[in-house]
């Protein structure tokens, strides 16, 4: 003896593409809010971070000069003053384009 508990109709009723999305909509609205306020605090430690790339620099700068004590990195690719300032502006273009991004995304 051979019965279905579920009809193929219903089985493909249930399956239908606006019932998944349906299903699966809130899940994408908190994975936007959540991605945007990521973005958010990404964008507010940019600036502090760029700060301190652009510190290094100057120490680094500064101990090349003979004017401040020694730099920590003596060897290898952060031992150079370019590579903290390319870092430094790096960060800061980064943070204001995420700084514009985000207001375009609030209107």
């Amino acid at each position: 003896m051979s019965w279905q508990a579920i009809s193929w109709q219903e089985i493909s009723n249930q399956a239908r593409l606006a019932a998944i999305a349906e299903r699966l909509q809130p899940a994408v609205d908190w994975t936007g809010s959540a991605s945007t306020e990521a973005l958010r605090l990404f964008a507010a430690i940019l600036p502090p971070m760029a700060l301190g790339f652009a510190v290094m620099a100057f120490w680094r700068l500064g101990s090349d000069l003979g004017v401040f004590g020694e730099f920590y990195a003596e060897e290898g690719t952060f031992s150079h003053w370019q590579v903290w300032i390319a870092l430094a502006l790096g960060a800061q273009f980064a943070s204001v384009r995420l700084h514009r991004k985000l207001k375009q995304t609030a209107r």
